[in-house]
């Protein structure tokens, strides 16, 4: 059975007993800790030992960033520490970040906040007794200063830490099993709708073959087509219903998403088919959802010349609300 991996990235000696109920707490949970000192890291020969670390990070679920008084030893390709550059592995592959400061050097930091803009103070001179670099205080503040995965809380002893991490995993817990719930709530409800639509189209389809107006089939063909197109379910998705007029008056998915009021946002992800509420969306689900749209509005036009109509005088009979049309 897969077991979550939580690497534990930290200077060691001076934070030895730390990383040790560390393991012993992660244990106990069913996890496996990563530490470099239990050779659960793979030294390949081929590669710096340093670079082992960073290799090992993207096999991990999740990651533990201890921040103490030492800066520890420096990373061979760079200035910044062997844990500084772990950490920012780990937020680089967006994996869940949970750092822990130590009560001293925290309360330190707020000293060297008040003071870093200061004129008459020199912090190069000045004696900060729980740390030995004031590299430390950059790193918390590189922490911070990320836009996500930035939660920073001090510790005074382990009792501290094994409470906010155990708050912290039954949170994220809850929110796995509450997105999972609605999830499969969607899906059901997705479902019903595809066969009320199945039935629908069945229905009326037979009724306007007995007594439909021709406008009236051209309609169903159109909405026919609609159905089946994951972009329009997408667009239903952010609390937007296109019909076919939509569709036929704006050239690409992202104009009609606008027009219709969609704030769209298009994050930097090119591995992951993701939507989300609010206009958020995916690359590679944006470029794919585009493709659809552009083959819809193509099959919708063909449609219109086989009836006789083009998309101009269709859109002239049947115009989208003059609000939208104005955006």
């Amino acid at each position: 059975m897969a077991i979550p991996k939580i690497f534990i990235s930290s200077t060691c000696y001076d934070l030895k007993y730390i990383r040790d109920n560390l393991r012993y707490f992660i244990r106990t949970l069913g996890y496996e800790p990563i530490l470099s000192e239990d050779g659960a890291v793979f030294f390949n020969p081929q590669q710096h030992t340093h670079d082992a670390c960073l290799t090992e990070i993207p096999n991990t679920q999740l990651f533990i960033l201890i921040i103490g008084g030492r800066r520890g030893g420096q990373y061979h390709k760079s200035d910044s520490s062997i844990t500084n550059m772990e950490y920012k592995e780990a937020a680089r592959l967006r994996i869940p970040i949970f750092t822990l400061v130590e009560s001293s050097v925290y309360n330190e930091h707020h000293v060297y906040t008040e003071n870093i803009r200061n004129a008459d103070v020199d912090l190069r001179k000045f004696k900060f007794p729980a740390v030995d670099s004031l590299k430390i205080f950059e790193f918390i503040d590189e922490v911070r200063s990320n836009s996500v995965n930035n939660a920073l809380v001090p510790f005074r002893d382990f009792s501290d830490m094994e409470s906010y991490l155990r708050q912290q995993w039954a949170g994220m817990m809850f929110d796995f099993l509450q997105h999972r719930n609605e999830e499969r709530r969607v899906t059901d409800t997705l479902k019903t709708l595809e066969n009320m639509n199945a039935r629908i189209e069945v229905i009326s389809k037979r009724i306007l073959e007995s007594v439909g107006t021709a406008d009236a089939k051209v309609d169903v063909a159109l909405y026919d087509e609609l159905i089946g197109s994951e972009s329009v379910r997408d667009l239903a998705y952010w609390g937007k219903r296109a019909t076919p007029s939509h569709i036929l008056m704006f050239e690409t998915l992202k104009d009609c998403a606008t027009a219709m009021g969609v704030n769209v946002s298009v994050e930097d992800d090119q591995k992951t088919n993701m939507i989300g509420g609010s206009g958020i969306i995916s690359a590679l689900k944006m470029r794919f959802d585009s493709e659809e749209y552009l083959r819809l509005r193509q099959e919708l036009m063909n449609i219109l010349q086989r009836h006789g109509m083009t998309a101009a005088t269709y859109l002239a009979s049947r115009p989208v609300s003059s609000a939208v049309a104005k955006k």
